[in-house]
């Protein structure tokens, strides 16, 4: 099997894993979302780094919600580069964030948080709550207990919120190893022979020589999951079901989005 064979083994199976073992908090996160919106609120998303992509593709997205509200800093966006680290331990950045949202109690507000220790997802998380919304965490709880938290007040996402979605990926988010000696038990070479200049360790088989991350294959995947739900009951309920379509097809359907989207202007980026 070559290392595209394995990948795809792995991101099935975590899917796999996911949609055994995670039913029973998304669909509380959905009946809670589809509550919120058929009162007319919208979903709030958010997440730094990496993380940031998943929240973002719950956002204008064709097949999925119309009243998505992403909660975005620039600096927190994976183009930021090391950057994202350092600021995403920053604390008090999550209030600065949040002084500019209209967040109404009742409301659901997603938080994606891979590793779950940091100050801004905990620290954003305990700021909707007191503002009387309800938090939806996708995190790797697994890796969030073997972790320090980084918040003075030892506070980790999946503590602080009301639901909790395991996205079952590996620790560190690789999840294939590059075959080599020390994936076979024997110690790696401390010396890099033969690595080019600049680049040490790059040739060196070690344990930490892993590709293939899956958190935003999964995590993209359960966001999908859960707008397709919350769709699913306000369809059942009889409610307006705000389910955007591609622009790219025919018949109306960009007129039909901005429709659609008419009734969430100034709540979810979108200008008024």
């Amino acid at each position: 099997m070559t290392l595209l064979d394995r990948y795809f083994d792995a991101a099935r199976a975590t899917l796999g894993e996911v949609a055994a073992s995670q039913g029973e908090p998304l669909e509380a996160a959905a009946r809670l979302v589809a509550d919120s919106v058929a009162a007319g609120g919208v979903l709030h998303v958010f997440g730094a780094g990496h993380s940031q992509l998943v929240a973002l593709d719950a956002y204008l997205r064709a097949g999925g919600l119309a009243c998505v509200n992403p909660i975005v800093d620039p600096l927190l966006a994976p183009a930021a580069g090391h950057e994202v680290s350092r600021r995403e331990r920053q604390q008090g950045l999550a209030a600065t964030l949040l002084e500019g949202e209209d967040l109404r109690p009742g409301e659901v507000v997603l938080v994606v948080s891979n590793s779950g220790v940091n100050a801004v997802p905990v620290e954003l998380a305990v700021g909707c709550r007191d503002r009387g919304l309800t938090v939806v965490a996708l995190t790797n709880v697994d890796q969030a207990k073997a972790t320090p938290a980084r918040h003075p007040s030892g506070a980790k996402l999946h503590e602080v919120a009301d639901v909790v979605v395991d996205n079952r990926c590996p620790a560190g988010d690789a999840a294939v190893p590059l075959d080599g000696p020390s994936d076979r038990g024997t110690p790696p070479d401390p010396i890099d022979r033969g690595t080019p200049p600049g680049f040490p360790g790059l040739l060196r088989p070690g344990p930490l020589r892993r590709v293939g991350p899956l958190t935003t294959v999964v995590g993209a995947a359960v966001v999908a999951a859960l707008a397709a739900r919350v769709a699913e009951l306000l369809q059942q309920r009889g409610a307006g079901v705000p389910v955007l379509v591609s622009q790219n097809l025919d018949g109306g359907a960009a007129e039909r989005n901005d429709e659609l989207l008419r009734a969430y202007r100034g709540r979810t980026r979108l200008p008024l």
